[in-house]
C-alpha cells in the first residue's frame, strides 16, 4: 500500500521542463488543456521543489503529450533540454563548461533526480576520464521507463555542453530490459579548449584576488607589486587562447557539416536522377510490344538513357550450357563484328579465369576500376578487355525468378569517371526491366503455343464433326443401295446379264462403306482408350500452363482436391475440357479483369435431380466448376453456346467449336454439362463426370 508521500514523487520542476520544450518546439500544442487531460489543476512556474505531483498525473501527462507530439522520444528529448540554461539556471550553464566533466556529472545526476524523484543515485569513477552512473529505484515504489529516457536525455545533453570533449554516453544496462538497476556509463577525452578554458578560469580568479587586495590595501612604490597584475595578463592570454582553439573547432565542425552537406545534395541529385533514367527507362520498354522488342532493342534504348559508353546483353540458352551476345549499345564496327560472336562456355567444369562465367555462375554482380587487377584476376578475359579497352565497367546478372538468365555488361571507354555504388544501384535496377522484357516474351511465347495447340485442336474436330456428320448421311444413302442390290441379286437367273452389273454396284457400294467407316473412325479420332484417372493432378497441371497466357488483372483461385475418386476418361480430353472452359472465361474478363475460379469436388445424386433443369442420373460424380466474373451471357447466347459454329468473339478469336467438342467429350464419357449466366456479372459452368468403380468401362 503506497504512503501518500510515496504517491507525490514528482516535482514541478520536470513540469517546468516540458512546458519549456513545448513552448519552443510543438508551440500548436495548447498547455491548460495538456494540464486539464491530465487532472493538474492550477498549473504555475515554481521556483521551489516541491514534490505535488503524484505517478497517475504524470503519467496521464506523459501518455497525452506523445499522442499529441507523435514523438515517442519526447522524454529523452526533454532531458536534454533539461541542460539548456534556460532550465539549468544561467549561472549553472555558465560555471559548467569551466568546473569539468566529472563535476558536471555530479551536477546533472543531482539534478535528474529532482526532475525524476523516486531513485538512488550513485556515481563512481572507474577510470580516467571514466564515470558510471547507476539508479536504484526506492523499496516499494514503482519505476517507469519515461524516467530511465529522462535520465538518458540529461546525460546526453553534457554532450552538447562538453562539445571539445567529445562525451560520449552509453547505457548497458537497463531495468526496463530486465537488468537490476539502470546503469549510464560516461567516457570523455579533455580537449585542447577544455584545458585552456579551466587555466583560463583559475588566472582570472587569480587576477580578482589581487585586484582586490590592490584595491583595498594602499599601493606602495614596489617594483614586486607590479607582479600582481601579472594573474591578469594570464588569464586574458589564457581566454584569447581558448577562444581561438574553439573557434577552429567550431570552423572545423561547420567544415565538415558543410562538406557533409554537399555530399549529401550530391547524393540525393544523382538518386534523383537515376530514378528518372530508370522511369524513362521503364516507360520506353513498357510501350514496346514483347513480341517484336528483342535484347539487342532493349540494349539500344537503355544504352541511350544511361551515362555509359558501352553496353551489352549476354543470355544463356535454355539447356544453361553457352552464355551468348544477345545485344549491344555503343560498339564500333569492328567492336561489334567481335562482341557479335562473343560467347561463353557454362558447361563442362568451372572457368574460374572468366569473369563473366563467375558473375553468371555465383550470381554476383561484379564493378571493376582497375583493369590490371582484372587481367590478374581473370587471365582468360584478357582478349575480350584488350579488344573493348574499358576504362571502368559493371557486370550485374539478369535475373528472373530467382534465377539468373543472362548478364548485363555497362563500361566506360572514355570517360575517366570512375564506377561507384550508385551505378552499382542504377545498373542492378536497369537489370530488373531487362527480365521483365525476357518474362514478357516468355509468357508471350507459351500463350502463343497455347493458343496454337488449342486451335489446332479445334480445327481438328471441327473438321472431325463435319467430316462425321456427312459420313453418317452418306452411310445412310449407301445402306438401301446396298440392300436394293443384294435382293435383285437373288431375284436375277444365273444367267441373266444383270448379275455382273449388279456385282459391280455391290462391290462399289462396299467400298463405299469402308470409305465412311474410315471417315466416321477420324471423325472421333480414332477409337478412345480410356483408362482410370484422378483429375485433380491434370486439371492443376492444366491451369499451371494455363497461367502464363493469362493477363495480369485476371486472378485464378484453384479449389481442386487432389484425394477424389478416378474417372475412367483420356487425361489428354480432360485437359482439353479445362483449357476450353478457362480460356473462355479469362477472355470474357480480359477487358476489365476479374476473378476465375475453379473448384473441384465429389458429389453424389439421389433420386431426386438437383435442379428440374438438370435431369442427371443417380451417382455418385465428380463435380468440376468453373466460374468467371466477367460480361456474362444472355439467354439467347446460353441457348446457343453448344452449337457448332457459333461464336460471340470477333473473327480470329474463336472458331465456335470449342463448347460442341467440349460436350461431345463430355457426353461420350456418359457426364452431364450445364451454364448459368447473368449479363454484367459473369458466368459458371457446372461440369459432372461419373466416378469410376472396380468395373467400370465405356
Amino acid at each position: 500500500m503506497e504512503t501518500a508521500k510515496a504517491k507525490e514523487l514528482y516535482s514541478n520542476k520536470i513540469l517546468d521542463v516540458y512546458v519549456a520544450l513545448i513552448r519552443e518546439k510543438y508551440p500548436e500544442i495548447e498547455i491548460e488543456n495538456l494540464m486539464d487531460e491530465a487532472g493538474i489543476r492550477n498549473y504555475s512556474k515554481r521556483a521551489d521543489n516541491s514534490r505535488g505531483l503524484s505517478r497517475e498525473q504524470i503519467n496521464r501527462f506523459h501518455e497525452r503529450l506523445c499522442m499529441l507530439t507523435d514523438n515517442i522520444r519526447i522524454d529523452r528529448e526533454a532531458g536534454r533540454y533539461a541542460v539548456n540554461p534556460e532550465c539549468l539556471g544561467k549561472i549553472r550553464s555558465l560555471v559548467m563548461p569551466f568546473a569539468g566533466v566529472r563535476w558536471a556529472c555530479r551536477m546533472i545526476k543531482k539534478y535528474a533526480g529532482s526532475l525524476t524523484g523516486n531513485g538512488h543515485y550513485t556515481t563512481r569513477y572507474t577510470g580516467k576520464n571514466k564515470i558510471k552512473v547507476e539508479v536504484t529505484p526506492n523499496e516499494g515504489i514503482k519505476d517507469e521507463p519515461f524516467q530511465c529516457e529522462i535520465r538518458q536525455g540529461c546525460f546526453q545533453g553534457l554532450a552538447d555542453v562538453f562539445l571539445h570533449n567529445e562525451l560520449i554516453v552509453h547505457h548497458p544496462e537497463c531495468m526496463f530490459k530486465g537488468g537490476r538497476v539502470c546503469r549510464y556509463e560516461l567516457t570523455w577525452r579533455n580537449s585542447a579548449f577544455s584545458v585552456l578554458a579551466v587555466l583560463s578560469w583559475l588566472a582570472g580568479a587569480a587576477a580578482m584576488v589581487m585586484l582586490i587586495k590592490l584595491w583595498t590595501v594602499p599601493v606602495v612604490a614596489n617594483p614586486k607589486d607590479l607582479c600582481l597584475i601579472c594573474p591578469a595578463l594570464l588569464a586574458l592570454g589564457l581566454g584569447w587562447a581558448a577562444q581561438r582553439v574553439k573557434s577552429k573547432a567550431f570552423a572545423r565542425s561547420l567544415n565538415g557539416i558543410h562538406t557533409a552537406r554537399e555530399r549529401m545534395l550530391s547524393q540525393i541529385e544523382i538518386n534523383a536522377e537515376n530514378s528518372r533514367v530508370l522511369v524513362d527507362i521503364g516507360q520506353v520498354l513498357g510501350i514496346e510490344d514483347p513480341s517484336v522488342c528483342t535484347f539487342d532493342r532493349a540494349a539500344k534504348i537503355v544504352g541511350k538513357k544511361l551515362r555509359y559508353d558501352r553496353l551489352m546483353i549476354m543470355i544463356a540458352n535454355d539447356e544453361k550450357t553457352v552464355l551468348s551476345y544477345y545485344g549491344g549499345y555503343g560498339f564500333s564496327e569492328v567492336e561489334n563484328l567481335y562482341v557479335a560472336n562473343y560467347s561463353i562456355s557454362l558447361g563442362g567444369g568451372e572457368a574460374p579465369g572468366e569473369m563473366f562465367y563467375e558473375s553468371y555462375t555465383q550470381n554476383k554482380t561484379m564493378l571493376v576500376n582497375d583493369m590490371a587487377w582484372l587481367k590478374r584476376k581473370f587471365p582468360q578475359s584478357e582478349e575480350f578487355v584488350d579488344r573493348i579497352r574499358p576504362r571502368s565497367f559493371f557486370i550485374s546478372p539478369i535475373e528472373v525468378d530467382g534465377e539468373p538468365i543472362g548478364i548485363m555488361i555497362a563500361a566506360n571507354t572514355m570517360t575517366l569517371r570512375k564506377l561507384d555504388k550508385n551505378d552499382t544501384y542504377l545498373v542492378m535496377g536497369v537489370t530488373q526491366h531487362i527480365a521483365g522484357i525476357y518474362r514478357q516474351q516468355k509468357y508471350e511465347k507459351q500463350h502463343n503455343e497455347c493458343k496454337r495447340q488449342i486451335v489446332q485442336l479445334q480445327k481438328m474436330e471441327a473438321l472431325g464433326v463435319l467430316a462425321g456428320g456427312i459420313a453418317h448421311d452418306f452411310n445412310n444413302i449407301l445402306s438401301p443401295i446396298l440392300g436394293y442390290t443384294d435382293l435383285c441379286l437373288s431375284m436375277c437367273p444365273e444367267d441373266d446379264k444383270m448379275l455382273k452389273f449388279l456385282g459391280r454396284v455391290k462391290s462399289a457400294t462396299v467400298r463405299a462403306q469402308d470409305l465412311v467407316a474410315q471417315i466416321l473412325a477420324f471423325s472421333r479420332q480414332g477409337e478412345k482408350e480410356y483408362i482410370r484417372c484422378h483429375p485433380g493432378p491434370i486439371i492443376k497441371e492444366s491451369l499451371k500452363l494455363l497461367r502464363g497466357s493469362v493477363p495480369k488483372n485476371i486472378k485464378i483461385e484453384t479449389l481442386v482436391r487432389t484425394d477424389l475418386a478416378p474417372v475412367m476418361a483420356d487425361p489428354t480430353q480432360i485437359h482439353q475440357l479445362v483449357m476450353n472452359l478457362c480460356t473462355n472465361a479469362y477472355h470474357a474478363m480480359e477487358e476489365k479483369g476479374g476473378l476465375l475460379t475453379v473448384r473441384m469436388d465429389e458429389i453424389q445424386v439421389d433420386e431426386s435431380p438437383l435442379e428440374e433443369t438438370r435431369q442427371i442420373l443417380p451417382g455418385s460424380y465428380i463435380h468440376l466448376q468453373v466460374v468467371d466474373t466477367g460480361h456474362g451471357m444472355s439467354r439467347a447466347v446460353m441457348d446457343n453456346i453448344f452449337e457448332p459454329y457459333f461464336t460471340t468473339k470477333t473473327i480470329g478469336r474463336g472458331t465456335g467449336m470449342g463448347l460442341p467438342i467440349i460436350k461431345g467429350i463430355i457426353a461420350r464419357l456418359k457426364g452431364y454439362i450445364f451454364v448459368d449466366s447473368t449479363e454484367g456479372k459473369g458466368s459458371c459452368f457446372d461440369v459432372y463426370l461419373p466416378q469410376a468403380d472396380d468395373n467400370s468401362h465405356l
